[in-house]
């Protein structure tokens, strides 16, 4: 028997999950509602909707992803965060419908039946995975074929993340050659090592190739061999030393592999879509509800504080280097200077002169950004994502740190990653912007809709509790 590991993790799990979910949401309704007397329109219709929000949740949480040295309580915890979505989506459909149908009986039961059968089944599968592999059901035997540190690197991977599916059958390294072999099974030629036979190739299912620097073999000349046996051939490409990031993506153009250096989840037109149809939306919500009515209470205190316009407008560097005017409301007093003496870019600073009183306070609780939700409507923003910096600090800072400009590969936010972990204000210090930048890029390749859900909650947060880094 030779299931595809990863196939099997993925899809045992999504369809256990789902019958959870639908197991439920009956019986949910059953302890609310004994007489029930079977599915309607709208019991179906909320049933779809409650798959399709666990489905999404639990992608963004990566619930599904194949990650060999994930622990059980790591993913035990994606199923909480994942979980605790599920019953926001049963309530907020309700809520919106107003169904008076289904009350909070049906939905706390909803809530303690799948807080208790889903981290049960998470359990029970990882321990029915285990067990398949165990007994060789899931496992595919492997040959590595390699000359330096890159196939021991490989071989050593096959060998602590047993659940990938693969025993490690042999590693060959050295020269390799090929030499005509009249005794072979198949009487074609056969690999040797040394001159000396490599064994039966028909008792292996994968063989892997390790491109090497200075490799004592020929991999083009193998893959032409191997294509005569019945085995699966992989290649595995020198880019160990390509980026320090370690994260890359492969994606297709045609029939021509590309190979990025980045992993960057917002070049898929699918999580675009997401992200811009939430910042629009909230953007949208945030101007009518709230700055419908705080606008003209700031712009009041700002003019009655100091003389000069209520907005600030500044140039600054969006998405591929795209310039754009970020709004805000204006916190120091007019034509207060932008460079220091020596000519280099004055960041606002602790008890910084520039800053009326009115503005210090809008700095304190961030109130002076939310101008920037017009820019996020108008797509030169997003609600999250890196800090955009002033034109002359881009200029200045590209000098001083060397992957600055990779930030720019995204869509500015008004708040981010390296604002909620202590990153925000002045950074004269050319090591504290250097972290700046490494929390950028490492959002940019760890993008979720769950990540920007939480970097919003950490901000609010920051502002009920206050930021001594805000000023």
């Amino acid at each position: 028997m030779n299931l595809d590991n990863r196939n099997f993790f993925h899809f045992t799990h999504i369809l256990t999950d789902f019958g959870i979910i639908t197991c439920s949401f009956i019986i949910a309704i059953q302890i609310y509602n004994p007489h029930f007397g079977g599915f309607g329109f709208f019991e179906l219709g909320f049933l779809v909707f409650l798959l399709c929000g666990w489905y999404f949740t639990a992608r963004s949480n990566h619930l599904y992803d194949h990650k060999t040295k994930e622990n059980l309580i790591r993913e035990l915890f994606k199923t909480a965060n994942a979980l605790l979505w599920q019953v926001m989506l049963a309530i907020l459909f309700i809520f919106v419908l107003k169904e008076k149908m289904y009350s909070r009986i049906f939905v706390l039961s909803y809530a303690v039946l799948l807080s208790f059968f889903l981290p049960l089944s998470k359990v029970i599968l990882k321990r029915i995975h285990l067990l398949f592999y165990r007994h060789g059901y899931l496992r595919r035997r492997a040959l590595v074929i390699g000359g330096g540190e890159n196939g021991q690197l490989f071989c050593r991977y096959l060998r602590d993340n047993k659940f990938h599916g693969y025993e490690l059958v042999r590693y060959v390294h050295g020269r390799l050659n090929l030499t005509s072999d009249e005794h072979s099974t198949f009487g074609m030629r056969n690999l040797m090592l040394d001159n000396k036979p490599l064994g039966d190739i028909e008792d292996i299912d994968e063989v892997f190739i390790t491109e090497e620097p200075e490799a004592l073999y020929n991999t083009r000349e193998i893959a032409s061999v191997l294509s005569t046996h019945a085995v699966r051939l992989r290649i595995i490409p020198n880019i160990f030393n390509l980026s320090n990031s370690g994260s890359y993506s492969f994606s297709m153009l045609g029939n021509i592999p590309l190979l990025s250096l980045r992993n960057e989840p917002l070049e898929d037109v699918y999580n675009r879509l997401v992200k811009r149809v939430f910042d629009a939306s909230f953007s949208f919500l945030v101007l009518l509800f709230i700055c419908s009515w705080l606008f003209p209470i700031l712009a009041l205190a700002i003019k009655l504080s100091s003389a000069g316009p209520v907005f600030y407008q500044q140039e600054r560097w969006g998405k591929r280097n795209r310039r754009f005017i970020c709004y805000k409301f204006r916190s120091m007093v007019a034509q207060a200077p932008e460079t220091n003496p020596s000519g280099k870019f004055q960041q606002a600073k602790k008890g910084d002169a520039r800053i009326t009183a009115v503005g210090r306070f809008l700095r304190k609780t961030s109130l002076d950004e939310f101008p920037q939700f017009f820019n996020v409507l108008m797509g030169d923003m997003s609600v999250v994502g890196p800090r955009p910096h002033a034109s002359l600090m881009n200029v200045e800072s590209t000098h001083t740190v060397k992957n600055y400009l990779v930030r720019h590969q995204v869509n500015p936010g008004i708040t981010g990653w390296a604002q909620v972990n202590g990153l925000r204000g002045e950074l004269t210090d050319p090591k504290l912007l250097m972290a700046r930048i490494e929390h950028d890029i490492w959002y940019i390749e760890h993008w979720t809709f769950v990540l920007d859900l939480k970097i919003m909650f950490l901000t609010f947060w920051k502002i009920i509790i206050g930021d001594k880094r805000a000023y």
